[in-house]
């Protein structure tokens, strides 16, 4: 059997991935500071190359076929490992400073490991670290104050460069027992926070009878008042508080909370933020685990 050897120019890659992480060609072409057509035809002669068809048009610009899916996850590597390979022959040191804003959710958790091997790997790149509420950290990279973003999907419009989906989870005091015949108490995300309404369809898709019983403005605020016994709280696992427990699912208590968290990148930023938005896609292992 004879297998196809494929010669894929970084070239090439990178304008495939700067047009799947912006989603139009004349965005991408303006960010590699190359021409509209430069970048069409970089396009068309990857899928000539591979033989697939890697974009398809739709209302809201070019989004990636099945086929694209699959070669974006391998054109990441390919990058960044020649990346490396240059760094590592010329002795170079990315010397950087990355402003990265992280849902406090995150922050807490699923990032530590991540960011603790990019900068064992990296020690000469300072990364600060901006933790707010997902709206306020929306309106921080819109104002182009942060350079890279990690928080919910439904606050930013524009195409995040990494998706990955969490589940918040019903969290209450381990000794905590609901009384069936009162309704839940309910500890309960601001109003303007994102996560916000899709809790409340979780209470209602069972029907289950609750009431607000605290309002948490923070994750602090929001594991304080389950370890004081309060109520329950939706938490991501990896945040549970000592001494808490998730609940059972059963048809008489609300399903856990889908959420899409984003990562978002400036569309011109310093060779650093590039590296940390490729180290992080490369170890979406670590966020989903």
């Amino acid at each position: 059997m004879r297998f196809l050897m494929l010669d894929l120019d970084s070239y090439l890659l990178r304008a495939f991935l700067t047009v799947a992480e912006i989603g139009t060609v004349n965005g991408a072409a303006v960010n590699l500071n190359r021409t509209q057509a430069a970048v069409s035809m970089q396009i068309r002669k990857l899928e000539e190359l591979v033989g697939v068809t890697l974009f398809s048009r739709s209302s809201k610009g070019l989004e990636l076929t099945s086929q694209g899916q699959i070669m974006l996850a391998y054109a990441r590597e390919m990058v960044a490992l020649s990346d490396e390979v240059g760094k590592r022959l010329t002795g170079k040191m990315i010397e950087d400073r990355i402003r990265l804003g992280v849902v406090e959710d995150f922050a807490a958790g699923h990032l530590i490991d991540i960011l603790s091997a990019f900068r064992a790997q990296n020690p000469k790149v300072e990364i600060d670290i901006i933790v707010e509420p997902n709206r306020r950290l929306a309106k921080l990279f819109e104002d182009r104050k942060l350079d890279l973003v990690v928080c919910d999907i439904t606050c930013l419009s524009r195409k995040p460069t990494l998706i990955w989906t969490e589940y918040l989870m019903w969290t209450v005091r381990s000794d905590f027992v609901a009384d069936a015949e009162k309704p839940l108490p309910i500890i309960m995300f601001e109003e303007e926070c994102p996560w916000t309404l899709p809790t409340i369809a979780a209470l209602s898709q069972r029907n289950v009878k609750w009431k607000t019983a605290c309002v948490a403005s923070t994750l602090v605020a929001m594991a304080t008042a389950v370890r004081v016994g309060i109520g329950i709280a939706p938490m991501m696992l990896n945040t549970k508080p000592e001494g808490c427990r998730t609940l059972d699912r059963s048809a008489d208590l609300p399903g856990p909370v889908r959420i899409e968290i984003g990562l978002y990148a400036q569309p011109e930023t310093a060779e650093g933020a590039r590296y940390l938005v490729d180290f992080i896609s490369r170890h979406t292992a670590i966020l989903s685990s």
